[in-house]
């Protein structure tokens, strides 16, 4: 796979990446018929079956949850993933579940390899197994290099991510598209690390000219994920979600 960062220029629909490694896999996800007493509101600290860490956060509220992947930036963890989408700890029936990366950064950043997508998988067949979920409502987001990650999967699983949530991103690396997933963008307009005009402003030039629907926050801040910002997107996922 050839690894192009997608900024200021046009999405691809095929050469870049899209091959079957890249694609996080569907039919790894559970039965959502299993032990949903292990489903309880609250934070669960887990270790995926590959040995990587993982934190799953559940919301209150009985029936079918929504299932949002959330990924950590660079040097983060799994809390820190989940301390990014706090905003929207309030919001019912939801289950927010951050693995985390096998180097400093997500692999597929760094080098041609995506190393992080089966931890994605597994944490998306642990969520399944545990809870109760709405195949409908289904996201995948990340704040920082967790965002950049999180276009990238999105673009190239939108039949499995129908709606992404990037909080200040500094890219998209091009796969085929697969589906038309909506998108969620934010990004502070006095951000020294991703400076807006290169990194989120771009980003959704990108993600509009290739047809893409976006919503676009940008706020007064710098590099980061408030609970107004993060409360917004998950409101906008759960909105929107059939």
């Amino acid at each position: 796979m050839r690894r192009c960062w997608l900024a200021a220029i046009a999405l691809l629909a095929a050469g870049c990446g899209g091959n079957g490694e890249e694609r996080a896999a569907a039919t790894t996800v559970a039965t959502t018929s299993g032990a949903e007493q292990r489903c309880d509101p609250g934070e669960h600290a887990l270790t995926l079956p590959n040995g990587q860490a993982a934190r799953m956060r559940v919301t209150p509220g009985a029936g079918a949850r929504a299932l949002a992947v959330i990924l950590h930036g660079a040097g983060g963890s799994p809390e820190s993933a989940l301390d990014a989408f706090r905003g929207g700890w309030d919001e019912p029936r939801l289950v927010l579940i951050a693995p985390a990366s096998k180097g400093q950064t997500w692999s597929v950043l760094r080098s041609e390899t995506d190393l992080d997508l089966e931890s994605v998988n597994l944490a998306l067949a642990e969520a399944y197994e545990r809870c109760e979920i709405d195949r409908r409502r289904i996201a995948v987001g990340g704040f920082s290099d967790g965002a950049t990650y999180a276009l990238t999967l999105g673009v190239s699983n939108g039949d499995l991510f129908p709606a992404i949530m990037a909080l200040s991103p500094g890219g998209i690396i091009g796969g085929q598209q697969q589906g038309v997933p909506r998108v969620f963008v934010s990004h502070g307009t006095e951000d020294a690390v991703l400076p807006i005009e290169r990194a989120g402003d771009a980003v959704v030039k990108t993600l509009r000219e290739a047809g893409y629907p976006v919503t676009y926050r940008r706020f007064r801040g710098g590099h980061e994920a408030s609970p107004a910002t993060s409360k917004a997107a998950v409101r906008w996922f759960l909105e929107g979600a059939p």
